[in-house]
């Protein structure tokens, strides 16, 4: 009895605010602290949003487990070693008309994803207020929350929305989770709060009041963490904000653009060279810390890109970074959540280990040290950036992490403690295209984690749906060879994850293997008690994974566009399928004999290539179809069609075509009559349009592209057009090159001046403005006469006050090979006088001769 009246008093005392936790504080240098030690805090993490909105919908959707959901990405996370936190939390659904806290299932999982990061020793900052309804992607759905059919603008100054806000913002930090045992406002791991998601102030009185009024209803409620608020959304207020009683201001980032709607392939270093805060130097500002609550460099699959913005973070001196938004393993199969973000350890391997050494590289880098602009910036303190590989490298004396193949030799092989890779390296050689990890748990015991292969079977930044598959994850038996000295070469495995009983013995340090968790010891005894202890902050049995079903055959291929004359043919495909896979062929339309079919040799698990002779590649195209032999059957593809091309009665609707031209020193970097809109980088600025002129001759088409006006911040309109495949399909012709062919006229009945450019992939780019004419006219630019100009930064990132141009610190000399896209730009040598004039141009071709 006495101890439960003990137990109810420590209860009472600590959830209403006698022993409420302060662990954080910013001092007055602006530098966010520890409470307890001083130290200066430096956490990395996610967004996660499963608890609400469309993931808490697609979870039942596909009949999962919400709870088991958030276990399997929990661990994951830990697995890329990091250890912050952040929600924005959709107040729709979990208030009533009135504002009040209401038991909400999406409450209920929100208090259980911040008990499981709370285990794993996450540090969490709560945006408590989102404003607005729950749909995105979907419709929406009807809720009773008070914010439900508000615009943000309407939060502001209105009695009885603010009079709701209070009322939500006290019982939300006095709701005690039940997970925990604790109020938020004493979660000592709950760091700070940021008031609200993305406010869109209209007035800067306005703002100012309504922010010290929230303070004031959160301070009272006894949460005394500190305060943070949005400045980067509407910055024109920013000494509004800073007049304001916080302690913080929140940044997002997202360097290369939202929503492409497809994959952007192409060096984005310079895109993610620095972030720029340019009221930095405001005597109001310094006193204040610094978090960026989401970042992501949207629609990409680079591995370089994270720790180059984790440095750059650094250097612009903020201590809390949140990648917006890590995907449910259970929902990655289709991107459904943020259709231009893409990230997972599982679906997205290279890009999750460069992640884990994003994260090293903002724990290890001093707050505001510089290492210098790209290309000079990518080799810095444990990590070194290589964009032409996608590889991102992190070495020191314990660990070393790779997210691809490399043939780095690691700092000190003896004194490792820990290894996560991609690919193959000089201490590990793996067929799989997962990622894997390895931890010393002592001399001769290794404990080994292997995640499943995956295969990208549609562009996952393309209109998102659960209807529609874009990876898939497959647990196949590869092979491994592990090369650590005090395993030796004979070494034994033993399975230690829930349900795998594998157990065997490597030959030479080879051995074949499962997705799953390892032991891998020297000697053959083993202690039990290795299988169940901790390790960091996981123990050594954990595994997470999920049973993905092929229900068809997926082929990957991108026929080449065009060949030229007396050259084979290399044909190449991605293929997965239900079943085992026979056979697999190119063959050719119906009335070809069968001996001009191509069986197609299998490397790896999924990858298939062939090479046509020259000899058979003959008319105006190659046309063909690949053939899937399978148990059940033939498939043909790209109709996806059962049957065979071979027979008489066949009648596909598609097919893969190459063209076939006769050679000539040329290569074809824009031709209006066949380019994709996938290749173009347009500013986002208001007041330009483009489109193609289709004409019924296809070599008539042009791109027509105009501007009202230059009259903004800054007098330039610039394009892009990518190029880089044209470059590398051609590259043979490259050396006997020496000059840019422009075919192009004005559009309109005066001349217009234009920048034509190469970008380089070290960021140099070079150009020279021509005057084009009413008259479709040719203009020659020899390669000698173009110069140095700046780069425009493309897409145009948020917040969009980062940088508009980039100069490369590269001092090399322009290199034909290096080329990835051309710049086109209206702005360089016109008279200010002619800025509010309509600027415009139409392309017709533009050639390397």
């Amino acid at each position: 009895m006495k101890f439960k009246i003990v137990f109810f008093v420590l209860f009472i005392a600590v959830n209403y605010n006698f022993f409420s936790q302060k662990s954080t504080f910013v001092d007055s240098k602006g530098v966010f602290r520890w409470s307890k030690n001083k130290e200066e805090i430096r956490l990395f993490g996610v967004n996660y949003t499963l608890p609400f909105a469309h993931g808490y919908r697609a979870i039942n959707y596909v009949n999962k487990n919400h709870k088991n959901a958030i276990e399997k990405d929990v661990y994951h996370l830990s697995r890329l070693g990091v250890d912050a936190f952040r929600v924005h939390i959709w107040d729709t659904e979990v208030t009533d008309s009135l504002g009040n806290l209401i038991d909400s299932p999406q409450l209920d999982l929100l208090d259980y994803t911040l008990a499981k990061m709370k285990e794993r020793g996450f540090k969490t900052l709560v945006t408590p207020f989102k404003v607005g309804d729950n749909g995105y992607p979907e419709k929406n759905f009807p809720v009773d929350g008070f914010s439900n059919k508000l615009e943000k603008w309407q939060t502001y100054d209105d009695e009885k929305v603010l009079q709701k806000q209070e009322r939500y913002f006290t019982q939300l930090l006095n709701h005690v989770n039940p997970y925990t045992g604790l109020a938020y406002k004493n979660d000592p791991d709950i760091i700070a709060l940021e008031i609200n998601n993305e406010p869109t102030h209209t007035n800067g009185p306005i703002a100012t009041k309504y922010i010290n009024r929230m303070v004031d209803v959160i301070r009272k409620a006894g949460f005394k963490n500190p305060i943070f608020y949005n400045v980067s959304e509407r910055p024109e207020f920013i000494d509004d904000y800073l007049k304001a009683n916080i302690q913080g201001c929140t940044f997002q980032w997202y360097p290369t653009g939202l929503v492409r709607g497809n994959l952007l392939e192409m060096n984005n270093l310079p895109n993610v060279d620095s972030y720029e805060i340019p009221f930095d130097s405001k005597k109001e500002f310094q006193n204040k810390a610094r978090i960026i609550y989401e970042f992501d460099p949207g629609d990409t699959n680079q591995s370089s890109l994270f720790p180059a913005m984790a440095r750059s973070f650094r250097g612009a001196k903020f201590q809390f970074a949140a990648q917006f938004a890590y995907d449910p393993i259970d929902l990655a199969f289709a991107n459904t959540e943020y259709q231009t973000h893409y990230f997972n350890l599982a679906y997205t391997p290279s890009k999750a280990i460069s992640f884990k050494i994003a994260s090293k590289v903002f724990h290890e880098t001093p707050l505001g040290a510089s290492f210098g602009k790209f290309p000079n910036n990518t080799n810095f303190m444990n990590t070194t950036l290589i964009p032409s590989q996608n590889l991102a490298i992190y070495t020191t004396e314990t660990a070393f992490y790779y997210t691809n193949s490399t043939d780095e030799i690691p700092k000190n092989t003896n004194k490792l403690k820990e290894i996560a890779g991609v690919g193959s390296s000089k201490l590990v050689s793996y067929a799989g295209s997962g990622a894997y990890f390895l931890d010393k748990i002592d001399n001769g015991i290794w404990r080994l984690e292997i995640l499943p292969d995956v295969i990208w079977v549609n562009d996952p930044f393309e209109k998102a749906s659960l209807k529609k598959t874009v990876a898939f994850l497959e647990n196949n038996d590869n092979e491994i060879e592990i090369n650590l000295s005090d395993l030796g070469a004979n070494f034994h495995i033993s399975a230690i994850d829930k349900g795998n009983t594998f157990s065997g013995k490597s030959s030479a340090q080879k051995f074949k293997i499962k997705p799953g968790t390892y032991i891998l010891h020297a000697k053959n005894e083993l202690d039990i008690a290795i299988s169940t202890q901790k390790l960091g902050n996981i123990k050594t049995n954990e595994f997470a994974n999920i049973n993905q079903e092929i229900k068809q055959i997926y082929v990957v291929h991108e026929p080449l566009k065009s060949i030229e004359k007396k050259t084979d043919l290399n044909i190449e495909a991605d293929i997965i399928s239900p079943t085992k896979i026979k056979k697999v062929e190119v063959v050719l339309p119906s009335g070809y004999q069968k001996t001009d079919n191509y069986v197609m040799e299998k490397s790896g698990n999924y990858h298939y290539k062939v090479l046509i002779p020259k000899e058979k590649l003959y008319g105006n195209s190659f046309n063909y179809h690949i053939v899937v032999y399978t148990e059940n059957g033939t498939t043909v593809f790209p109709d996806n069609v059962a049957g065979n091309p071979i027979d008489w009665d066949f009648i596909p609707e598609k097919r893969y075509s190459t063209k076939i031209v006769k050679s000539a020193p040329i290569i074809v970097l824009f031709d209006a009559a066949v380019e994709s809109e996938n290749n173009f980088l347009w500013p986002n600025q208001r007041g330009y349009r483009f489109e193609t002129i289709v004409h019924k001759i296809p070599t008539e088409n042009t791109l027509n592209v105009t501007v009202n006006n230059l009259n903004g911040e800054i007098p330039d309109f610039t394009f892009k057009i990518l190029v880089e495949k044209n470059i590398k399909n051609e590259i043979h012709h490259l050396n006997s090159l020496d000059s840019l062919m422009i075919e192009a006229s004005s559009g309109t009945t005066k001349n217009q001046k234009v920048q034509i450019a190469l970008q380089l992939n070290n960021g140099t780019v070079f150009g020279k403005v021509i005057e084009v004419t009413p008259k479709k006219e040719i203009h020659f630019i020899p390669l000698s006469a173009l110069k140095a100009v700046p780069m425009v930064l493309l897409p145009r990132p948020y917040p969009g006050f980062q940088s508009y141009w980039f100069t490369s610190s590269s001092t090399e000399k322009f290199e034909k090979s290096a080329i990835e896209s051309l710049q086109i730009s209206f702005g360089p040598d016109l008279n200010p006088e002619n800025y509010s004039e309509k600027q415009g141009v139409l392309l017709h071709k533009i050639v390397l001769k």
